[in-house]
């Protein structure tokens, strides 16, 4: 929906709970898995035999648990003090994007701070591709360096990725426009993330059929390799 100056709404981050579910369970089977490991490894060896524990185990034990338990504790200590900087909520207003921590504080990114791209060919809002390692994210400048404005931010091993992730940067880029119109926004932001420029809105549609298209294209690969093996090296990868 297109808003002017005096109707511009403020929208908030709606939580992806099947997905927020999935990730914290995710998370406790990998604790679970490390305490099993490291308390499992050494118990095992020492039992593997059924004999009683010599005094070189005895001592072993005795400084490695206790370091372990210490380790375990500190490890939690750090989750509770990282946890008051954990995102909980983002919103989009007429002043910027903002991010709002488990501790009250509101992490802000505002227009009025943008500043214009110094960088041939970068654009004042544009985008960094993702990569294996990291996701994409859109950004701007301030201050001279390049800034992040996520909408999906990990924190703690958890990822908070709001269900409403697309339309909340359609929003901010609108934002942008209607109050700071002298930010040029780059086209490949509107094309990533499937915002029509004109209406600011989430094409659905689009993205389906994108990502169709990548699935279609990928199998046609695959099956394209497994002929080439079949007929070359006589054995077949998929069938």
């Amino acid at each position: 929906m297109i808003y002017n100056k005096e109707n511009f709404p403020k929208i908030s981050s709606e939580r992806n709970l099947v997905f927020t579910i999935l990730m914290h369970m995710l998370f406790g089977i990998l604790c679970f898995a490390m305490l099993a490991l490291f308390i499992g490894i050494p118990l095992s060896i020492q039992l593997e035999y059924g004999s009683p524990l010599s005094t070189g185990e005895i001592i072993f034990n005795l400084i490695y648990f206790p370091l372990f338990i210490w380790g375990v504790w500190a490890l939690y200590k750090n989750y509770k003090r990282h946890k008051l900087k954990k995102v909980i909520s983002i919103s989009v207003d007429e002043y910027g994007m903002h991010h709002h921590q488990f501790d009250g504080t509101i992490q802000s990114v505002l227009y009025k701070d943008l500043e214009r791209s110094k960088e041939v060919y970068v654009s004042d809002i544009d985008r960094k591709i993702g990569t294996k390692y990291s996701p994409g994210y859109i950004f701007g400048f301030k201050d001279g360096k390049q800034i992040p404005i996520h909408f999906s931010k990990p924190d703690n091993g958890m990822t908070y990725i709001p269900k409403n992730k697309y339309e909340l940067i359609g929003h901010f880029l609108q934002g942008a426009v209607l109050f700071f119109p002298h930010l040029k926004i780059s086209q490949a932001v509107y094309a990533d993330y499937f915002i029509n420029p004109t209406t600011f809105e989430f094409d659905k549609k689009a993205q389906r059929i994108t990502y169709l298209m990548i699935f279609i294209f990928l199998l046609v690969v695959l099956i394209a390799i497994d002929l080439f093996t079949k007929y070359t090296k006589g054995f077949s990868i998929l069938f």
